[in-house]
């Protein structure tokens, strides 16, 4: 069952100026021995990666059709982010598997150690839930790292279920979706 986010923490979409904020909370999370496994980019990756790019990303996530971004909020602070991407059909997605429909995935999971336990992970999820309902997708789907077992857990008290397993760079990644 999702527990009830703390009163202190705002969830919203993203907005254009939060770039610097985003490759902040990047930057932590590639440094965080346990949440780097979902993300396939490197520390040195994401420091290379130009201001511009990032205020891009910030743009695309508040603004596009066919992404959205989702943050935790404390105080000034970004503490935690959820991205959805929609894999387009006939197009191979970055694990080269082709959907026969466009298909909204959760990407870019994140959560400051700060507020894990707090309920922001359930109301992330909700939020990028509602986004791909209120855009007309039936599912939304993710892949997790077979040894991201928190993750796992988290993924499955949200009411995803487990429909595949591929091979990865990095091992087996679990695909799991949850019906909307």
């Amino acid at each position: 069952m999702p527990r009830a986010l703390d009163s202190d923490i705002d969830i919203r979409r993203v907005r254009p100026d939060d770039g610097p904020s985003l490759r902040a909370l990047r930057l932590q999370a590639l440094a965080d021995p346990v949440a780097r496994i979902a993300f396939f980019e490197t520390m040195d990756q994401a420091l290379a990666r130009p201001a511009e790019e990032w205020r891009e990303r910030a743009e695309r996530g508040a603004t596009a059709s066919d992404n959205a971004g989702f943050v935790a909020v404390l105080g000034d602070e970004l503490v935690g982010t959820v991205g959805v991407l929609v894999r387009r059909a006939d197009e191979p997605d970055y694990l080269q598997r082709v959907p026969i429909v466009d298909t909204a995935t959760l990407v870019g999971v994140y959560l400051s150690p700060s507020v894990r336990g707090r309920g922001v992970i359930d109301a992330l999820i909700e939020a990028a839930a509602d986004w791909s309902r209120d855009a007309g997708y039936l599912e939304l789907t993710l892949d997790v790292h077979e040894r991201n077992v928190v993750a796992i857990a988290t993924y499955v008290r949200a009411g995803f279920e487990f429909v595949d397993e591929l091979v990865g760079d990095d091992g087996r990644e679990l695909a799991m979706s949850r019906r909307l």
